[in-house]
């Protein structure tokens, strides 16, 4: 399916589609533009866990739940530039500086590329990935993740000879809202790797 939507951003008057569980929001139209992060399950040691469950907590304690999709949108923006911060760190086994494991990372994020979804951009960083893709028809972001996660997982694991769960399971996921905001994830996603020798990453910007 390549069907593509005239107004490839988040669509305000027309209806938003709400998957609960996890903390994060995940909001899906069809069709639109979609900026992925996803890392590595021992991307974080517990000690930095621990101060992001602190964190969690204290907002938890302003923000008793059941949350709305607005306080779940504002946790998000609280915790994704701490979380971004400690993965630039470089924690755990960082598989993804192996450039055998980017490939297989790459392939599966581009192998259904012009046919379910389009790749604008991504980068692949030691222990997280940013991808910027835009969805075909009704192709759902979920399960686009997670064949891309399920089929290199196997891979890696497989060359690596290592066993057990690779990817964290949930991804922060945000629908594009406008030109400037385009620009902006893209600007990102190529600033990302500042300071990064290039054996340890792989910068993609297909357009």
């Amino acid at each position: 399916m390549t069907d593509v939507a005239d107004n490839p951003f988040l669509d305000t008057t027309d209806d938003i589609e709400m998957r609960s569980g996890g903390n994060l929001p995940h909001w899906h139209q069809n069709g639109k533009i979609q900026y992925v992060t996803f890392r590595l399950a021992d991307s974080l040691p517990q000690t930095k866990i621990r101060e992001l469950n602190e964190l969690t907590s204290n907002f938890e304690h302003c923000h008793p739940k059941p949350w709305d999709e607005a306080t779940k949108l504002e946790y998000s923006k609280l915790l994704g530039p701490v979380e971004e911060r400690l993965l630039h760190n470089g924690y755990g086994r960082c598989v993804l500086r192996n450039e055998c494991c980017r490939k297989i990372l790459s392939e599966a994020i581009k192998k259904c590329d012009r046919i379910n979804y389009r790749v604008i951009a991504y980068v692949i960083m030691p222990n997280h990935v940013h991808l910027l893709i835009q969805l075909y028809g009704d192709n759902k972001l979920e399960k686009i993740m997670h064949s891309i996660k399920r089929h290199s997982a196997r891979k890696i694991n497989e060359l690596l000879g290592f066993s057990g769960t690779l990817w964290l399971k949930e991804s922060f996921d945000r629908l594009g809202r406008s030109d400037d905001h385009l620009k902006h994830c893209i600007s990102y996603i190529k600033s990302n790797p500042r300071g990064f020798p290039p054996e340890e990453y792989e910068l993609y910007l297909g357009g």
